[in-house]
């Protein structure tokens, strides 16, 4: 049983499936990372790209989920320099300042898909279930 929440009917808990998070707002991120994890995601967060990029051989995640807006390193940063060392983990970028430019420039780095903060579980679970399958 699941001590963040009520337990979840069966058909709203995800798959088993390790998420890798990198989000620098540490509200966003623990609040990200406890709905996810009582869905049935096992999830490992980082505080932004550099963090994660130091880790990166070690993440093992099934999808990335990258934050776009982050100091020194962002989102499209990183998910450039995951795609460069031939890592093609599905990502997806969350940012609360979607535009239909950004979307372009996440894309050509290598995203499937973007999605706008904040979103409920429901949309990143919807989101993530389209990447696995």
């Amino acid at each position: 049983m699941n001590a963040i929440s009520d337990p979840l009917p069966q058909e709203k808990r995800a798959p088993v499936s390790r998420l890798v998070l990198i989000e620098d707002d540490e509200s966003v991120r623990r609040s990200m990372t406890m709905m996810m994890r009582a869905r049935g995601f096992q999830i490992d967060a980082y505080r932004n790209g550099t963090e994660f990029l130091m880790m990166r051989g070690q993440h093992g995640g099934d999808c990335l989920l990258i934050d776009y807006k982050m100091p020194r390193v962002d989102g499209l940063e990183v998910m450039r320099r995951l795609r460069a060392q031939n890592d093609a983990t599905p990502a997806i970028m969350i940012t609360g300042y979607y535009s239909a430019t950004l979307r372009d420039k996440a894309i050509l780095a290598g995203y499937a898909d973007i999605l706008e903060k904040p979103s409920t579980p429901d949309a990143v679970i919807e989101a993530v279930s389209r990447l696995m399958n």
